[in-house]
């Protein structure tokens, strides 16, 4: 048995959501601000505390109550008929919002028991194995709700400031047994809570756990993982029994110690009372031992250190959040397997909110394969265990989100398209049916460098090592807004961009692809010439067989805005004239840089660091490349691009050089400039 879907409904910024669970980990990624945190939190509200304030009701729906309002302040119920009366109950009934928390859950007919799901099960067909349950928190009176608004003391009171006052009046939270297929509902009475955990046991290990790493040792989070463990642990084994035996043969002993200790005082105090109206109560001394408080509060834990005892505070906060979590994880496995017959859940299920809080990234990897292993043994015992994570992690997505036969499959994007939050389940990514050799490339790329693409706001690709170390600059030129929001930048080189297409087009992160026209002679197209060679061609994969799909190096420069886009999310930059009065179009970036900034090359300025004097040097000769080039004259920019070898020399010579100091500073070319103003939202591209 397994929870199969969960789905959620005008809870915080979930307005409708589904999410489809894996049989073993499933792992939430996404932007912040995007609902992860919020899903976690409505299991937790409708399963455990059922305590719903209208500050847990998604914002759209205040405008449904808004509407509500007005439609009844229309609609005078007095003067028509019974009959329209009961119609116009009902449309108000079925558009109240309610925060609801569905859970489907499959069952296999020959393993698993039905007894506690029985009830929840609503169809007699014998070819499905599901069953689902509803938790919803709704009005129980509707139309009393709208009436004592509408009577409300203060006029000036809107609907949702009432509600937020007096919403637990006139709403209550409901169970039902529900047919997904079709409008079926089947209301379970109020020990419904006892009957979900009866098939469910939900555990969680929450992102804002209390770690200390101070010498004042406050938390000891050793000490309470430890007795978590021990609480959960089977007490009728034999090292248990040991430990519960001595602790009582210790108690008796100091029993007798205490006694001769405390003796004088106590016969103090049975004499203070003696020929006086008060009588002191007779005072008995026991020695009681709990053996979880005895591992949490008098056991002292150390890190054992090149041979040295260190107290636990001594040691970082990840290895405490490491080990703390394996306990807590261990703990309810324990708990899970030792219930008693009575209590026992048919199935387990844990979240754990960001893991990697306080881990190193090898750290991080070791953790999700660990409990990955945890979870794998525990199934093969026998005991139903799905894991659901959230997490900014490209390592714990690397290690257990991205896996060479599974592919993707346990991945869930969250994201917000136009101010609606989106899931994608990449099971639904069908692009590793349709091209198993580029799917393959996406794994292996994937897990090997970039992951942070499932976290990014934005996503930015470029050719190469010296175009990413130099995008910084360049985004501070033209586009300073991108450096509040986190961007991904992929290395990957115009021949493999493409594969990134079905990816991108997935998940639905604004990209800029910024590459090179990479042009070559016609007659031997590994030849590489300049952009003005005859009936010159691009050996840009990107560029001829995704955007703008055109091969031909005129095509390519006289290519429409608009035909530089795949849909109004993903967009591509080349090289391209510099202004409309322009002839020449550079080849590579380093290329572009040198034509856009000549004027900035064979400027002069005062280098202080040389000498004293009013001596003034040409920028040129702060630059390898350049410093032995003559640019007076007509000069062949093509011949001036660095080979492969140069290239990172030049990047170096371009970051360091001090543009406050010589007072002039070198532009970016235009094509980078109109991809990153479009990134960042600066322009508004009109598609025809």
């Amino acid at each position: 048995m397994k929870i199969k879907q969960l789905g959620v409904k005008n809870f915080r910024l979930l307005d409708n959501t589904v999410l489809n669970v894996e049989d073993d980990i499933t792992i939430i990624v996404g932007k912040n601000n995007t609902g992860k945190t919020s899903l976690f939190e409505a299991i937790n509200v409708f399963i455990k505390t059922q305590e719903i304030s209208f500050e847990d009701f998604s914002q759209s729906t205040y405008s449904i109550y808004n509407r509500l309002v007005d439609f009844i302040i229309k609609v005078d119920f007095s003067s028509i008929s019974d009959r329209r009366k009961e119609i116009f109950e009902k449309i108000i009934q079925n558009q109240i919002p309610k925060v609801q928390l569905y859970i489907k859950v499959e069952y296999d007919v020959q393993k698993d028991s039905l007894i506690n799901l029985s009830e929840f099960i609503t169809d007699l067909d014998e070819n499905r194995n599901d069953a689902t349950i509803l938790i919803s928190y709704e009005s129980n009176n509707t139309l009393g709700l709208f009436s004592s608004f509408l009577k409300r003391e203060k006029e000036e009171v809107n609907i949702i400031s009432w509600l937020k006052q007096n919403i637990k009046t006139f709403y209550q939270i409901k169970c039902y047994a529900v047919d997904i297929n079709s409008d079926f509902k089947k209301e379970i009475d109020l020990s419904f809570k006892t009957k979900i955990e009866k098939i469910i046991s939900f555990e969680d290990i929450k992102a804002s756990r209390t770690l200390d790493d101070t010498k004042s040792d406050r938390n000891k989070t050793l000490a309470t993982g430890f007795s978590h463990y021990y609480r959960e642990r089977d007490k009728t084994k034999e090292d248990v029994k040991t430990l519960e035996d001595t602790l009582e043969n210790v108690s008796v002993v100091l029993k007798g110690e205490y006694a001769k200790v405390l003796k004088e005082v106590i016969e103090d105090l049975n004499n203070f009372g003696a020929s006086t109206p008060i009588t002191i109560p007779e005072i008995e001394i026991d020695s009681e031992f709990n053996s979880e408080s005895v591992i949490k509060n008098n056991i002292k834990y150390y890190y054992r250190h090149e041979g040295i005892n260190l107290p636990e505070s001594y040691n970082g906060l990840g290895y405490s959040n490491l080990i703390f979590m394996v306990l807590e994880l261990t703990s309810f496995i324990e708990r899970f397997k030792n219930s008693a017959e009575e209590k026992k859940s048919e199935f387990l299920t844990i979240l754990i909110e960001e893991p990697e809080a306080h881990m190193h990234p090898q750290m991080q990897q070791i953790f999700i394969k660990q409990i990955s292993k945890k979870i794998n043994l525990a199934r093969a015992e026998g005991i139903n265990i799905q894991l659901i994570i959230t997490t900014h992690s490209s390592h714990i997505i690397a290690e257990a989100g991205v896996d060479l036969n599974r592919g993707f499959d346990r991945i869930r994007y969250f994201n917000k398209v136009d101010g609606k939050l989106e899931i994608n389940d990449f099971n639904n990514f069908r692009h590793k049916e349709s091209d198993k050799e580029t799917f393959r490339f996406l794994k292996q790329y994937l897990n090997l460098h970039k992951c942070d693409i499932f976290f990014a706001d934005k996503v930015i690709i470029v050719e190469g090592i010296t175009e990413k170390m130099i995008l910084p600059l360049m985004i501070n030129k033209v586009a300073q807004s991108l450096n509040n929001e986190y961007i991904s930048v992929l290395e990957v080189g115009g021949n493999y961009t493409h594969k990134f297409k079905e990816l991108l087009k997935f998940i639905k992160v604004k990209t800029l692809i910024i590459t090179d026209i990479d042009s070559v002679d016609p007659a031997e197209k590994r030849r590489s010439c300049s952009t003005s060679t005859a009936n010159s061609v691009t050996c840009n994969s990107t560029l001829k067989d995704w955007i703008p799909k055109k091969e031909n190096i005129t095509d390519l420069i006289n290519c429409f805005e608009e035909e530089k886009f795949e849909g109004n999310l993903i967009r591509v930059a080349y090289q391209i004239k510099e202004s409309d009065n322009d002839f020449y179009v550079a080849r590579s970036l380093e290329e572009s840089i040198i034509y856009k900034n000549l004027d900035f090359f064979k400027n002069k300025f005062k280098d202080n660091n040389i000498s004293e004097e009013e001596i003034l040097i040409e920028v040129k000769s702060k630059f390898e490349l350049l410093k032995k080039v003559n640019l007076s004259g007509d000069i062949d920019i093509y011949k001036l691009s660095p080979n492969s070898d140069e290239k990172s020399q030049f990047t170096f010579d371009l970051m360091t050089f001090n543009e406050e100091e010589a007072g002039l500073k070198w532009e970016v070319p235009l094509y980078i400039k109109e991809g990153l103003e479009w990134l960042a939202g600066m322009c508004i591209i009109n598609f025809k």
